[in-house]
């Protein structure tokens, strides 16, 4: 146990695993692992098929913990497959490269992978490539915009979508190319809805539908939101519950279409805990200087609860807003590295949790959080995650000036 526990929880990192294929085509393939830790995993080998990429066998392999290549059996590359799949199934903790034949198979045909492990194992596989600057944002979304609308099972669609909307357009792309992201992925989800039938209300349109709710940009777009709070019901379904309302509520703010009026209107007639929240969050969002200033003061304040910090904060930085934000965030940094110092240890912590400027991916912003690391005052826990959010944002920073 003492052995595994210092693999597996005393190290840090991820391994990653890529499969090379042999050169020339009748010798050796072989799996490397950047890393130290010992992985058994099955590479799923897939020849290409008219309807589906089709399962070969998946070949058992070993790498223990002083290997970093290991051969790869005869079977997973005699004769030569159309994609090689590491850690098909998802039996182990690591990430995972193709190489450039299951690459451009994968680009083909990633959404006729029949198993629904395997479909999320390559989707991992080509988000860890973006985030690692391997793979340019714009290309998950072609990917995404190819293959979702074959997409059966909810939870990759959710993930996917999830992924496009919230990293690759608010993190990873430069603002000036968000609005073509952003449209991208509405029209990817405006597909699905009319994909599905009427009657999967739970399913692909409810992940659909959540995903158009938040991406929604366009006159037409707005138009369309207010149409569905209209008639409670998105057309053909699923009808409208109070998370949906407020979602939607939440997005019309951001953008400008729904103000203070409305959100109390709202915020009346939901009293509950959920309603209260998500009212507050919606405050916050409202794209005008006192809303944002009133809300940087509550967050500042020391007075509002755990719950009540956390929507306030996740309403007040948009990525629609950056410029009216953008003073902001040098203040931000300063009044973290304050409150620690202060004393305010839960309030800091749970700014930086859910208050962090993830859209700001510039070297300034970089700047100003390693000045914050820098200070005194801060616990090592807070001082771990500032650390975690500066790190993700200088992967946002380099995957920008990479493409």
């Amino acid at each position: 146990m003492h052995e595994w526990a210092g693999l597996w929880l005393r190290s840090s990192g991820v391994d990653t695993l890529a499969v090379s294929r042999p050169e020339p085509p009748g010798r050796a393939g072989c799996i490397s692992r950047a890393g130290s830790r010992p992985h058994r995993v099955w590479v799923g080998v897939y020849d290409q098929a008219p309807d589906e990429l089709s399962l070969r066998a998946r070949v058992p392999v070993q790498v223990p913990a002083d290997a970093d290549t290991v051969v790869l059996p005869a079977a997973a590359v005699s004769p030569e497959a159309s994609l090689l799949l590491p850690n098909d199934g998802d039996f182990s903790y690591c990430k995972v490269r193709l190489d450039p034949a299951s690459l451009e198979a994968l680009a083909s045909s990633l959404g006729r992978l029949a198993d629904p492990l395997s479909r999320a194992v390559a989707w991992s596989s080509v988000r860890d490539m973006v985030r690692d600057g391997e793979l340019a944002p714009r290309r998950y979304l072609e990917l995404a915009a190819s293959h979702l609308p074959a997409e059966t099972d909810s939870a990759i669609a959710g993930h996917v979508i999830g992924y496009a909307r919230l990293t690759i357009a608010d993190r990873y792309l430069p603002p000036g190319l968000r609005g073509a992201a952003l449209a991208d992925v509405t029209s990817l989800c405006r597909d699905l809805l009319g994909r599905h039938p009427a009657a999967d209300f739970s399913g692909m349109r409810l992940v659909a539908a959540r995903g158009l709710i938040d991406s929604a940009s366009s006159p037409d777009d707005i138009a369309a939101l207010r149409s569905w709070r209209s008639a409670a019901r998105v057309p053909g379904g699923p009808d409208l519950d109070s998370r949906l309302h407020w979602q939607i509520l939440l997005r019309l703010a951001i953008l400008g279409a729904a103000g203070r009026a409305e959100i109390e209107h709202d915020a009346s007639r939901d009293r509950t805990a959920a309603g209260l929240l998500s009212a507050t969050r919606c405050r916050a969002a409202l794209p005008d200087q006192a809303a944002k200033q009133a809300a940087w003061e509550a967050m500042l304040s020391g007075t509002l609860s755990g719950y009540e910090l956390a929507a306030t904060a996740q309403g007040f930085w948009q990525a629609d807003q950056a410029g009216l934000l953008a003073g902001y965030v040098p203040r931000y940094f300063t009044a973290l590295a304050e409150v620690a110092a202060g004393g305010g240890t839960e309030v800091a912590r749970m700014l930086c949790l859910h208050g962090f400027p993830h859209h700001a991916a510039d070297t300034a912003t970089v700047r100003a959080a390693e000045r914050c690391l820098d200070s005194d005052g801060l616990t090592g826990s807070l001082r771990r995650l500032l650390t975690d959010q500066l790190e993700d944002l200088r992967r946002s920073l380099a995957v920008r000036s990479a493409r």
